[in-house]
């Protein structure tokens, strides 16, 4: 048996959470009407960059500022990554949608303040995928969507942690030690698409070459379960329209 420091906790169940909960539908698609907020990247942007120039951007390199989020930012770096794995799949590449952004980001708005993880949505008048997407202006065609949970720090699975409560405000792996860093806006996005990459349905919808357009949209949360650790619940949504 390994012996851990007294007060050193495993996020075990977290990991186990966070690689099991994401979830896939194929039913027909429609979204939510989220705004997306004018930041230092918009959506002309994505007219401009390929994923290779856009890994080498410094806004995209920097570490995220919990309380001062570039949602934008971090859908283009999702949407991004996606790209890559196309690329290396010898799929033809995403455009953006801004409809289908608007649908995922508020569906993950959705569940993050709800506190739910489905495709399912208790919220009124958003209860399916179609309904969403109808609402976002990105209705007909074939489409699908994929949803993650993931961390906000650079946390290793399976790994023990000390708490905040012991650390006087931050995660580390030893008590007193060097605090984990936070994500970077492409590291995080890098970690939710291999979390759909390695799970067969998701990445079915992510290399599906019907799937011409896609948006992205994530929500921050605290899980109040463990220390209000930093999280991020994440939907994609495909269509083979773009959408208005």
């Amino acid at each position: 048996m390994i012996k851990r420091p007294a007060g050193v906790h495993v996020l075990l169940v977290l990991i186990a959470l966070s690689a099991s909960v994401t979830g896939w539908s194929n039913e027909p698609t429609a979204s939510v009407e989220t705004p997306i907020v004018a930041t230092g990247w918009t959506a002309e942007d994505y007219a401009n960059y390929d994923f290779q120039r856009f890994e080498q951007l410094p806004l995209a390199n920097q570490r995220i500022d919990m309380d001062n989020i570039d949602y934008p930012l971090l859908h283009a770096a999702i949407f991004y990554a996606s790209n890559r794995q196309r690329q290396e799949h010898n799929v033809s590449r995403f455009s953006h949608s801004p409809a289908l952004e608007r649908a995922a980001r508020g569906h993950s708005d959705d569940m993050a303040a709800y506190n739910f993880f489905d495709h399912k949505s208790p919220v009124e008048g958003r209860e399916t995928m179609a309904r969403r997407l109808e609402m976002a202006g990105a209705s007909g065609g074939a489409s699908a969507e994929n949803i993650a949970i993931s961390f906000g720090i650079e946390y290793e699975a399976n790994r023990p942690v000390a708490s905040p409560a012991q650390n006087g405000g931050y995660f580390s792996y030893q008590i007193r030690g060097e605090p984990i860093e936070n994500h970077t806006y492409l590291g995080l996005a890098s970690a939710v698409v291999k979390q759909w990459m390695e799970s067969e349905g998701h990445r079915k919808n992510l290399l599906n070459p019907d799937y011409a357009f896609m948006g992205a949209g994530t929500s921050h949360y605290n899980d109040e379960n463990f220390h209000g650790i930093d999280k991020f619940k994440s939907t994609q949504n495909f269509s083979s329209i773009k959408g208005d």
